[in-house]
């Protein structure tokens, strides 16, 4: 029952740091302005939205991420996140780099794009636009965005955008707020618990009650909850003592081991490795043995020599 309690406990702990993460966590390309929220995010698109400028080149743009159109001969660095582009006659123009905030002003949601590619012949003045997003719940789908104006107006020296875009993604929408934030990670830590539950006790019945074929699958119930917690807490509990007696005996060992005894002098060294080789002895029994008869040899020819010098 102390088991079950403490489960308890730490299953609504867990719901509500799920719930708090989650109305914490704020999402870009979002907006609270008079208790009312905007969320650009579903403009987000996988292909970037063409359409025209008012000279006939190509602009591509996207919403609160990186373009994906391949750019060449921008003039900005490779690193950056590019939000749209022009396609001039020689080369790519772009039109900002990406941006997640949003403001309201009179007409609607703007998203400025700023620190594009370079003027032409300007001196520290680069690419710009200002996306004005509209709410029209009649459009269908995203809509679709239209050069408005630009400037200069000359179609290969404009540097600066503005842009409308009428959808229905501009209007207010609900807002995801506590009790749901909590309902919702309330339901996916039930599905992973619930997972765990089954996954943990058909391992149990299998390999600890020793169950085969359908006796073997979870069959939840309080009792085997129980005894399923406080099979783990006993695994857990042996675990932790093993870990801790292995730590001891190694800082025993440790302790006790004397460093210095490793370490052998060069003569002591070649004595263990004289006495380690047998053949070694052989061969130095042999030579030794030889020394001594020669030894005896040279002895008896010394004796021989003064005995004749006696008798002469």
């Amino acid at each position: 029952m102390l088991y079950a309690n403490r489960l308890s406990a730490l299953l609504w702990v867990i719901f509500l740091g799920f719930g708090l993460i989650a109305l914490a966590d704020e999402k870009p390309c979002t907006l609270h302005h008079e208790g009312k929220y905007y969320d650009l995010n579903p403009l987000k698109a996988s292909q970037d939205y063409e359409f025209k400028t008012p000279g006939g080149h190509s602009f591509y743009l996207n919403v609160c991420r990186r373009m994906t159109t391949d750019p060449w001969s921008m003039g900005v660095p490779d690193n950056v996140d590019v939000a749209g582009i022009v396609r001039k006659d020689h080369h790519d123009f772009a039109v900002g780099l990406v941006n997640t905030t949003l403001e309201m002003r009179e007409k609607g949601l703007m998203l400025h794009l700023s620190n594009g590619s370079p003027c032409p012949e300007e001196d520290n003045i680069y690419g710009s636009s200002s996306i004005r997003f509209l709410c029209d719940a009649s459009v269908y789908g995203a809509g679709k965005p239209v050069v408005i104006s630009q400037f200069p107006e000359d179609d290969n020296q404009a540097c600066q955008y503005t842009v409308e875009w009428q959808t229905h993604f501009a209007c207010p929408t609900g807002e995801r707020g506590l009790i749901s934030g909590i309902i919702v990670s309330l339901v996916i830590t039930m599905m992973i618990l619930l997972m765990l539950l089954i996954v943990s006790s058909t391992l149990y019945n299998r390999f600890v009650l020793r169950k085969r074929g359908f006796d073997q699958l979870a069959r939840p119930s309080k009792a085997h909850l129980l005894e399923l917690v406080d099979f783990c807490m006993e695994l857990f509990r042996s675990t932790v003592d093993n870990v801790r007696s292995s730590g001891d005996r190694w800082a025993r060992l440790t302790r006790d081991l004397n460093p210095t005894s490793h370490h052998w002098s060069s003569r002591d060294e070649e004595q263990a490795m004289m006495v380690a080789d047998p053949l070694e002895d052989d061969h130095d029994r042999e030579l030794q043995d030889t020394n001594v008869w020669r030894n005896d040899a040279v002895d008896r020819s010394h004796g021989a020599d003064d005995l004749g010098s006696v008798r002469s």
